[in-house]
């Protein structure tokens, strides 16, 4: 866990885009590696898959966040790049938004996202690719 806990906190981040949640998400993750065998090799992946569980039930506790989520003044202004990289990810389905964020953020490649999202290898690499396609597709309306 300890070796991965800085890419763990940018993937909570990633998908939470609110530090206390991902903090608590972190702390849920410690509670459960600290009890679970991961078999040799995989532990990134396995962690991953609870990190994606732990900010799914964090986010089921945050307000609804409307098709605006992640849009804050800084956003409107063009001064923050997280905040302007929030609300892109922010505009992606859940789906897609994981897949994209366990691959960008984590580092995860698609049969580690389809491990960590308990999905087959090429609904990982469909959803990633849809995410980055519709990630660019907005970059360049934005131009």
């Amino acid at each position: 866990m300890r070796e991965h806990g800085a890419v763990l906190s940018r993937v909570c981040m990633a998908l939470l885009g609110d530090g206390v949640a991902a903090t608590q998400a972190l702390e849920r993750i410690a509670r459960e590696a600290a009890t679970t065998n991961f078999p040799e090799g995989r532990e990134l992946a396995r962690l991953m898959g609870l990190a994606r569980a732990a900010c799914a039930n964090q986010l089921s506790k945050l307000p609804i966040r409307t098709a605006s989520w992640g849009n804050d003044a800084n956003a409107k202004t063009g001064t923050s790049a997280p905040a302007l990289a929030r609300s892109a990810v922010g505009s992606l389905k859940p789906t897609e938004r994981e897949a994209v964020v366990l691959h960008m953020v984590g580092g995860l490649d698609a049969a580690q996202v389809a491990e960590a999202c308990g999905i087959d290898v090429e609904t990982a690499r469909q959803r990633i690719a849809r995410g980055v396609g519709q990630l660019v597709q907005e970059q360049g309306k934005k131009q």
